[in-house]
């Protein structure tokens, strides 16, 4: 979401009525303001923001690796996503197990500008571990050079660890542990966040959804072997989350329904975006922000509450 609509919305709907209070023993009311509807939204989008450019990541690795170990081709093939042959180079070191992405400033499909270098090293999984589906991969992601940025801001990924739990119910299953700095321009106090993740590929296998039957895996042609079909992907996310925002403003939340990333929706074209789940947002000493995608409408809109107050916003 926007902060700059979030914030006017919210801005335009301060509480200025004022509680007349009449006295028995007097003749003379007393005004009493009520106080001000909380509408601070900083630290709810530097979280969207942290929450976003930790997804992005290992969106990045995770169909890199699994591309025939680097070649991201269903993503271009789909024609959407997050790189293109035209904004980044991928690099691969069957041998060493790891991968480097080095972005150009240049767009890419999904229209964000991304530059600098992201490393991912497989290394220390099993041997016998090769793609981002084999159970037992462990994943580390960094920023050897502390130069990566998207749109302008500087991400800078302390740690970051996935791991492949196996398929659990049948679904491919992660977790993922990351603690990033994201610096934005012309700000002085960086974001910090931290989040801990469970991610499920919710079509690993035919999975009926709003009345259409997905598949997320499929067969390649030239070995036989199954890759996971990230352009049509359909991703639960679930977990908890806390950090600073760049006013300072602490915070925690955790993700009461699941949320869904479903990559056969795009209805910018463009840009996708959860259509479906909660996630619960409590900055310290204030009331929790409460955002809700839906139940699985493929649309760009969600509801954001703050107690009594609430407002439908176009992502």
């Amino acid at each position: 979401m926007k902060k700059t609509k979030l914030s006017l919305i919210l801005s335009g709907l301060l509480i200025v009525t004022a509680v007349i209070v009449a006295s028995c023993k007097k003749s003379s009311t007393t005004t009493t303001p009520t106080p001000a509807q909380d509408t601070n939204t900083t630290s709810t989008t530097d979280n969207n923001l942290a929450q976003q450019s930790a997804h992005d990541v290992t969106n990045i690795g995770s169909q890199g690796i699994e591309n025939d170990n680097g070649s991201l081709s269903t993503y271009r093939l789909a024609g959407g996503g997050l790189v293109s042959p035209q904004s980044a180079s991928v690099t691969v070191n069957i041998g060493a197990r790891n991968m480097t992405v080095t972005f150009n400033n240049t767009p890419g499909p999904d229209g964000h500008v991304r530059n600098g270098t992201v490393f991912y090293d497989w290394s220390s999984s099993p041997s016998n571990v090769s793609w981002f589906r084999d159970a037992g991969l462990i994943l580390k992601v960094s920023t050897p050079y502390n130069d990566y940025t998207v749109d302008g801001n500087n991400i800078k990924i302390n740690k970051k660890t996935i791991r492949n739990l196996g398929a659990i119910s049948g679904n491919y299953t992660w977790s993922d542990t990351s603690n990033i700095t994201i610096t934005k321009p012309g700000v002085t106090t960086p974001i910090q966040w931290q989040g801990n993740w469970t991610t499920t590929l919710l079509n690993t296998n035919n999975y009926p959804y709003n009345g259409t039957l997905y598949n997320g895996v499929y067969p390649n042609s030239t070995n036989g072997l199954t890759f996971i079909d990230w352009a049509h992907a359909i991703v639960s996310v679930s977990g908890n989350f806390s950090g600073t925002a760049s006013d300072g403003e602490t915070y925690t939340g955790n993700i009461s329904s699941p949320l869904v990333l479903n990559l056969n929706c795009s209805p910018s074209g463009t840009k996708y975006v959860y259509v479906a789940g909660v996630l619960n947002f409590t900055p310290t000493g204030k009331a929790t922000r409460t955002i809700n995608y839906g139940s699985g409408t493929c649309d760009l809109t969600c509801v954001v509450s703050i107690g009594s107050f609430s407002v439908t916003l176009t992502l």
